[in-house]
């Protein structure tokens, strides 16, 4: 990934298609993948609360109450990202996050120290 390859792995919903959430071009290479348009937004793995702050400029306290209470995966649409590949935001700069608390792609976004994309292993409409 840190060339801008991408991989498969599992995550806390389903067996993931993913890269450096902030390299463009491996951005572009997951939509080629899944024949999916750059308008479809995709979502973005980080470990902790502090990897999240790093990427989002303003989240609201609510939603750091919100994001301890979840019992199951919870993602969320944040406004005002910063840092990550163009082609993952939406057009109005907003961008979709999940805090991870499965094992293996915690222990993963840790170890790369950046969000990782994640989306389904499949193809669009399939």
């Amino acid at each position: 990934m840190r060339q801008g390859g991408v991989i498969l792995y599992p995550t806390d919903t389903v067996w993931g298609i993913g890269c450096d959430a902030t390299n463009p071009k491996a951005v572009k290479r997951v939509y080629e993948i899944k024949h999916r348009e750059d308008s479809k937004a995709l979502i973005c793995l980080v470990d902790s609360d502090a990897r999240l702050s790093r990427y989002v400029r303003n989240v609201a306290d609510v939603t750091w109450d919100i994001i301890e209470m979840a019992e199951k995966p919870l993602t969320i649409i944040f406004d005002q990202a910063v840092g990550l590949a163009p082609n993952l935001l939406g057009e109005d700069g907003s961008v979709v996050i999940r805090v991870t608390k499965e094992e293996f792609s915690k222990e993963l976004c840790f170890r790369f120290q950046k969000p990782i994309v994640s989306t389904s292993a499949n193809t669009r409409g399939e």
